[in-house]
């Protein structure tokens, strides 16, 4: 009977060992692993107060250019005589003859001097015709006036977007719009 209770004995420290082996494994994964990103706060759970960044003022002036840009409706009348009055974001898919084309887009303001800002509006859509799908990126770029608040063609895009018409259409393009998504530098 004691050898019984001897081997209960060994078998139970084995197996304490063991866990504890696998226990202080466990720990050192926990030490060396990855931070995981912790759930999002509720509005029941406490938060810790964080204090915004301040912005320049300019700052906030091109932030404010880039929601106009986004959001301003512009008049035009197209080449067929249609009128539209849609954002320019619209108006720039309207020149590929897609405006209601599903698409991602990012508009960026630089400040260029005293109320006048260069408005890139970078529109990338994807035709599903072709396998695999292909993407096409528009590129258009506009002066902004901010004491006007008018909008005025850079590249060819743009002016396709503000006028209805193709500058690189016509029988003698000018160079400076064409082609319609080449980036300009001012």
């Amino acid at each position: 009977m004691n050898t019984r209770r001897l081997v209960a004995f060994l078998l139970a420290l084995v197996t304490c060992l063991l866990a504890m082996a696998c226990g202080s494994e466990a720990n050192d994964r926990l030490v060396t692993a990855t931070p995981t990103a912790l759930p999002a706060t509720t509005g029941t759970q406490a938060s810790t107060p964080t204090t915004p960044v301040p912005r320049s003022e300019l700052a906030l002036r091109g932030e404010a250019v880039e929601r106009t840009a986004d959001s301003a409706a512009q008049r035009v009348t197209w080449a067929d005589g249609t009128e539209y009055q849609e954002i320019l974001p619209t108006l720039i898919l309207r020149t590929l003859g897609q405006p209601d084309a599903p698409q991602g887009r990012r508009v960026v303001a630089e400040w260029l001097e005293d109320n006048r800002w260069l408005v890139t509006i970078f529109i990338r859509i994807q035709d599903r015709s072709t396998e695999p799908p292909t993407p096409i990126d528009l590129l258009a770029q506009f002066h902004y006036d901010e004491g006007s608040g008018a909008f005025e063609a850079v590249n060819g895009r743009a002016s396709f977007a503000l006028t209805g018409r193709d500058p690189c259409a016509v029988d003698e393009p000018p160079a400076d719009l064409c082609p319609l998504d080449k980036e300009s530098i001012p």
